[in-house]
């Protein structure tokens, strides 16, 4: 495994023993709860890890074709883009699919919960998101116009697969339009991407890494957001 820097090691050490000993102090509670709690607290993490610009919400997703997404746990926004709370009814939002960095599935159980983080890919991947890549000159865009994008999802889970090969294996058996882009368990220090795996201390410094990376490719895309208006004839 790759050496880490030793004061960045010993940090994330500390973090993710806080991380685990809070999910297992939530255990003898409703599961209602201690999904809330799973999910703000992983929340409050990253939203202090990253500058305060950054906003990671929860709620709903839609794009400019009218599809929308369920329940999302947790939302990384564009920080130049709007998404729209509801005055006075708390943090959900109605976010636009081009608005979003990338989604954060919480899970108590990766390796359990397989299914439900199926579920919600398949649903977010039906997002597609107006966003171009090229730079835009006095309107036009540099080279050929992309195709739309779909928004990367994260699978978190704070227990599940054992080693990197059952994480491995699992996700090659999952069908792409259902497959996350990143998945991380914590306990046991997982990372998985397209980019490469990682364990122990270097999987939550990967998935950091990971979430920067989303930041960068939203925030140096062209977002068209007034196709969200449609002209009636």
């Amino acid at each position: 495994m790759p050496d880490l820097n030793e004061h960045l090691k010993s940090r994330l050490v500390g973090i993710r023993s806080s991380l685990t000993a809070h999910h297992q102090g939530g255990m003898g509670m409703p599961s209602a709860a201690k999904g809330s709690e799973r999910e703000n607290f992983l929340r409050e993490f990253l939203q202090q890890v990253y500058p305060s610009h950054y906003r990671f919400s929860s709620g709903a997703i839609t794009d400019s074709s009218g599809n929308i997404s369920g329940q999302v746990d947790i939302v990384l926004e564009n920080p130049v883009l709007p998404s729209f709370p509801m005055p006075g009814s708390g943090s959900e939002r109605l976010i636009l699919a081009e608005a979003a960095a990338t989604v954060v599935e919480v899970k108590s159980n990766l390796c359990s919960q397989w299914p439900q983080v199926e579920k919600t890919c398949q649903s977010l991947k039906k997002l597609m998101r107006n966003t171009h890549s090229q730079p835009v000159v006095y309107d036009a865009f540099m080279g050929s116009r992309p195709e739309p994008t779909s928004i990367p999802l994260i699978a978190f889970g704070y227990t599940g697969f054992r080693d990197i090969y059952s994480l491995k294996n699992r996700i090659e058996r999952t069908s792409v339009e259902c497959r996350p882009d990143v998945a991380v368990v914590l306990d046991s220090g997982l990372f998985w991407s397209p980019d490469g795996i990682a364990s122990e201390e270097l999987g939550l410094y990967a998935l950091c890494a990971s979430i920067s990376k989303f930041i960068s490719l939203s925030i140096v895309s062209s977002s068209d957001i007034h196709s969200y208006v449609k002209n009636s004839d």
